[in-house]
């Protein structure tokens, strides 16, 4: 355990909700693996989430502060408040772009380390966004990324030194990803057909995930084949318009929509291969449990993702977006039943290897305790 004296270090992380979603899982991981080492708290700037229970598990508190929108100045002072009656070490903002309230809060309130996180290549962001950024990396010691693509990025959007960031990679349990359940009753389940491949597409209905495109990369491939269905996992406020599409192409009966639940290894287990068609990321989660589960996957080459695939080992990259050059390199690996399953193993050794959570877990408390002795909170 990390003390001064008999005071275990503090750590607070701050985040808009812990809702069930990628970043939020990432963060109950590396609590689990700091809990040992750390007091922690967890400030939601929004609602708390489902996932506040499984933090209050690891003796964490939870403070759901009710803000409608990060651009809410006024958070300043209430989280603020929070810092001067806990008293952190470590502030680590997971803020997606308005962390200024949290961090200049932080410094305001005596905290010694300060960390902010970029989790996305932030393509949206418009002049004010990145002013507003600007300001905030002022109050910050350093910059957390998950991908070398994200830092720099955000290097060059903030003008900011690439130095400032440090980029630690997600880390997975990989063999929860791994499904003991009959597939044939999973495709029952569904109302999948058994003489039919699967193609999935695991992401939130949101507009950088492009689900438009991956209808077009469906109708190319359902020219080239007859027998495939398409499983598109997940939810998020898109999802209605998208399966409209679905319906008034006549492809109701080649499609299945699923939320995103417990069973999301079964459902990776029917997948014969497993697309990431999005606009933009930074490390998307879904590529490294499509690995975990040794699924063939074709990605499309943007953000973070070459750095989870190697084109021609563990997967196939796309650097068009044209849907008949997935479509092709999706028909290849289903007509190629030995070179798909050899991707998906060798996609499987990576990430066991690689982006493991113990991983994760370490590299930031190495970081952590890095800033610490830099600012000699030893002594305090």
């Amino acid at each position: 355990m990390f003390r001064n004296g008999n005071a275990m270090k503090r750590i607070c992380f701050v985040i808009p909700t812990l809702a069930i979603g990628g970043t939020e899982r990432q963060l109950v991981q590396l609590m689990h693996g700091l809990a040992p080492d750390f007091e922690m708290t967890v400030i939601c700037t929004g609602s708390e989430g489902p996932l506040a229970d499984d933090v209050r598990l690891l003796g964490a508190t939870v403070y759901a502060l009710e803000a409608s929108s990060g651009w809410n100045l006024l958070l300043r002072r209430r989280i603020q408040h929070i810092f001067k009656s806990h008293r952190p070490d470590i502030v680590h903002a997971l803020l997606f772009g308005f962390d200024y309230p949290a961090v200049r809060a932080a410094r305001k309130a005596g905290v010694p380390v300060v960390v902010s996180g970029r989790r996305q290549l932030a393509q949206w962001k418009k002049t004010r966004h990145i002013r507003l950024q600007q300001r905030a990396n002022a109050y910050v010691d350093s910059v957390i990324t998950n991908c070398e693509a994200a830092a720099k990025f955000a290097a060059l959007q903030e003008e900011l030194d690439r130095a400032q960031y440090c980029v630690i990679q997600n880390g997975i349990d990989a063999d929860a990803y791994l499904s003991d359940a009959d597939p044939d009753e999973t495709r029952l389940r569904l109302g999948i057909p058994n003489n039919r491949d699967v193609v999935g597409i695991v992401a939130n209905f949101s507009p950088v995930k492009d689900h438009a495109l991956f209808l077009d990369i469906a109708g190319a491939l359902m020219e080239r084949r007859e027998h495939v269905h398409f499983l598109m996992v997940g939810g998020g406020p898109r999802h209605k318009e998208v399966m409209r599409t679905v319906r008034h192409r006549g492809w109701a009966d080649r499609f299945t929509r699923y939320t995103a639940s417990d069973d999301i290894a079964e459902l990776y287990a029917i997948m014969s291969v497993m697309v990431l068609s999005s606009k933009s990321e930074g490390s998307p989660n879904a590529v490294l449990e499509a690995m975990a589960a040794r699924r063939p996957i074709v990605a499309a080459s943007v953000g973070g993702v070459p750095e989870l695939i190697e084109h021609e080992r563990t997967g196939l990259l796309i650097d068009s977006r044209d849907p008949v050059v997935y479509a092709k390199a999706i028909d290849r690996l289903l007509s190629n039943p030995d070179e798909a399953s050899a991707k998906g193993e060798a996609a499987g050794v990576v990430a066991r290897r690689d982006f493991t959570i113990s991983k994760m877990v370490s590299l930031h408390r190495q970081h952590y305790l890095e800033l610490l002795a830099r600012h000699n909170v030893w002594s305090r």
